[in-house]
């Protein structure tokens, strides 16, 4: 089904009131040749002290700096290639300073279990990220020994030549970055004018040939009566907007490829009458039914065993995290988040009994599965083959030696696992996340079969 370049649907209007390794920059970053922002760093967990990194004091050498965060998959698939670029040049005068705008106590676990060879900035506020427009991380910019722009790129292109070239004072051979920004493809905004009380539209958003970042990127208020999903596929609107984990989401049917801006708004308490209009507007664009039922499903009841686990302490305010392979940590999060990830992990539903409430801090590890350890230890040349020929025969265009033995068979399990809905890429086992949560939370994960709500997502009937 081919859709129009822009749809609107049940629109009322009443004026009363996110792997691609290609650099990208939005309309307004700092261009090449550019002097670029002030480099104000609230503080540095590893290299020279706050104080003594400027660009007046980095003049005379060549600085690669990368915006990054530990949650972020392709930024943490980027370090060994960033560590391997800054020990070939540790004896030069090149720094490379990653920036994350992520709380301290999230960080300095982090790199315990990836170290990094970077000096570490905080940016607290994301000061510095909001002064270089950074749009989509991993980001990177390469500044010159006069301290100009030289490169902009995602920190994967970054080469040893490219630095050779910048410290020799020749002009960086690496690609000019894709000019692409979230809203480019939205209506045009009336200067003053109040935004609409109810509005369902779908838009779809053409991607360049060449971008790099993040997509699927999704906000809401507080009483989840306005979504706005930038760059999202339809699986990540049903995500976003009926809140329902894959474990308790029935897909029946293809849902429509690539990617659309969403803009979602009724008014303030009818959270159910924007679901009802949404899902009104999914079958008319996309012929999709959405309805909910009860399923009899196999699901885990989580009690609480362990009032002193060491891996879950209550804390007074949020904070940040992440779910890398064979770890979920969160500096602070609410204990319904915490159940809607172990079911996300498990694969099945999750019934809390465990009486808990309120704010945590959660430090859960477990072994990693044959699934994990694959996409951890895979070739970083493999995952570039496949993102410049994804629907095609990428295992053709690897290099000879990845093509023979051993690695040839871990590519082929590769393409096995991708074959697979994205949400059911990767999964860790079972047993090691149920014994992890006993172990490390202190809460007990019994296997039952029980009644589910469900939403089933099929074809709709012409």
């Amino acid at each position: 089904m081919k859709f129009a370049g822009t749809m609107l649907v049940a629109i009322c209007l009443f004026t009363l009131c996110e792997s691609r390794s290609y650099g990208v920059a939005s309309s307004d970053s700092p261009k090449i040749g550019d002097v670029p922002p002030a480099l104000t760093l609230s503080e540095t967990l590893q290299g020279p002290p706050m104080p003594e990194i400027s660009w007046n004091k980095l003049k005379g050498r060549v600085v690669v700096l990368e915006f990054w965060a530990t949650w972020c998959a392709p930024c943490i698939q980027a370090i060994p290639h960033m560590n391997d670029l800054a020990e070939q040049f540790k004896d030069r005068p090149v720094a490379f300073i990653s920036v994350t705008a992520e709380n301290q106590d999230v960080v300095r676990p982090f790199l315990r279990d990836h170290p990094m060879k970077s000096w570490i900035g905080l940016d607290d506020y994301q000061v510095l990220n909001k002064a270089f427009r950074v749009q989509t991380i991993p980001h990177a910019l390469i500044i010159d020994m006069k301290g100009r722009v030289a490169a902009i790129a995602h920190p994967e292109e970054i080469e040893a030549k490219h630095l050779e070239e910048v410290l020799a004072g020749k002009k960086c051979s690496l690609p000019a970055p894709v000019i692409s920004t979230t809203d480019k493809f939205s209506s045009e905004v009336v200067p003053n004018q109040s935004p609409p009380l109810f509005e369902i539209s779908i838009r779809e958003h053409p991607m360049p040939e060449r971008f790099q970042g993040s997509v699927g990127i999704w906000s809401s208020n507080t009483d989840h009566s306005q979504f706005t999903g930038k760059i999202a596929t339809v699986k990540s609107a049903l995500d976003a907007v009926f809140g329902v984990t894959s474990s308790r989401m029935l897909i029946d049917c293809k849902l429509p490829d690539g990617y659309y801006n969403f803009e979602l708004r009724t008014p303030s308490g009818s959270s159910s009458d924007l679901q009802n209009s949404f899902a009104a507007a999914l079958r008319s664009t996309f012929n999709l039914d959405v309805r909910f039922t009860t399923k009899e499903m196999d699901s885990y009841v989580l009690t609480q065993v362990n009032l002193n686990a060491p891996g879950l302490v209550e804390v007074e305010k949020l904070g940040g995290g992440g779910r890398p392979a064979g770890r979920y940590y969160s500096s602070g999060t609410r204990f319904k988040e915490v159940v809607n990830n172990l079911e996300t992990l498990l694969g099945r539903p999750v019934f809390d009994e465990s009486g808990l409430d309120g704010i945590y801090s959660v430090d859960l590890k477990w072994k990693l599965s044959a699934a994990e350890q694959l996409q951890v230890g895979t070739d970083r040349r493999v995952w570039r083959a496949i993102e410049a020929n994804p629907e095609g025969d990428w295992i053709a265009d690897l290099p000879a030696e990845l093509r023979e033995g051993e690695t040839l068979e871990k590519v082929t399990r590769l393409k096995t696992e991708l074959a697979k809905p994205d949400y059911e890429r990767f999964r860790p086992d079972p047993e090691t996340v149920v014994e992890a949560v006993r172990n490390r939370l202190g809460l007990k994960l019994t296997p039952v079969r029980r009644p589910v709500d469900v939403m089933e997502v099929t074809s709709a009937a012409h």
